[in-house]
Parts: structure tokens; sequence; C-alpha cells
């Protein structure tokens, strides 16, 4: 099964329902990151397991975690916010509820990149993955929800003004 194959039946263990509804949102029809040609969490899944995976460096992933990635393309998630129009509107975003806004964007589509990374770190002690998604891990937001409050819309200028470089596409 090999490593990567080992964290995903961990995952599935130790934290029910999040590594199916990791899958799931990555689907055709699913905001951020998705992968178009699979129509179910089931042929995700076997993509997944079945890829041959590389583990790699990436130095916007938090330290103590594992990098893979694998030849397996899809929809990259994030748009870089210099690319967008000027006259583009933002909606800061925490929905996570982690005290961290990220911007997101609506009416896009993410490009196609041709590569998924899988990022595994540990829960209890044990490999678990903690996301995988197409495209190259982006550093998470740092700007507080105290700076700017979830649901504020924002310009593009303010947005960059404020240290963010992209933006989810939801």
């Amino acid at each position: 099964m090999g490593f990567v194959g080992n964290a995903i039946s961990n995952t599935k263990k130790l934290v029910p329902g999040y590594f199916e509804n990791t899958c799931k949102n990555r689907l055709s029809g699913g905001v951020g990151s998705i992968y178009d040609q699979f129509d179910s969490v089931e042929e995700l899944e076997k993509a997944l397991l079945e890829a041959d995976w590389t583990e790699t460096t990436h130095t916007d992933v938090m330290a103590g975690c594992r990098v893979f990635k694998t030849n397996l393309e899809g929809r990259f998630g994030l748009v870089k916010i210099s690319d967008l129009s000027d006259d583009t509107k933002l909606i800061a975003d925490d929905s996570k509820h982690t005290g961290k806004v990220a911007m997101t964007v609506k009416g896009i589509r993410g490009k196609i990149v041709p590569e998924t990374y899988l990022i595994i770190g540990k829960e209890d002690g044990v490999d678990v993955v903690f996301t995988f998604h197409p495209g190259e891990p982006v550093r998470p937001s740092i700007v507080e929800v105290s700076k700017l409050n979830h649901g504020c819309e924002v310009s593009k200028s303010e947005a960059r003004s404020l240290g963010f470089d992209y933006a989810k596409i939801v």
C-alpha cells in the first residue's frame, strides 16, 4: 500500500469522515482545487491510492509535515491577485474559523496544473493526510480576523496592501 496509502487508511480510521469529505470537496463542482475528471469519492480515492507518489519538500508547508507529489492533473483552486482585473472585488473568508482570513473570488475557473500535492502530518503520533490538492502548496494567511472581518468586501489593491498574494476560487 505504501506510505501514502497507509496515511489515507489511518486518516479514515482516526478522523472518520475527514478524508471522504476532503475528496468530496475536490470533485467537479466543488470550490477551490478540484478534479474535473472524477465524479465520485471512490474514483478519486482509487486514483490517489494507485498514484506513484514521490516525497519532496516545499517552503510553504508547515515544519514537521511530509510532502508528496504525483502526476495527477487537476484544476488549481487559487488565483494570483495580481492577475485579476483592477475592479475585481474580493471577499475575506474565515469559514473554517481559524481566526485568520483568506481572500476569495467568484466567477473564474482555476488553471489546469499537472501535479497533485499531498501533505501528511501526525495525529496522536500517527501519520495522517492533512490535505491534498492539484498544484503547489501556498502558505496560509497570517491576517487576523481582528484586522479584517469575515465577509468583508475589499478591492484588489486593498488585498495586496494587506499582504495577500492569492485568492481562493469559490
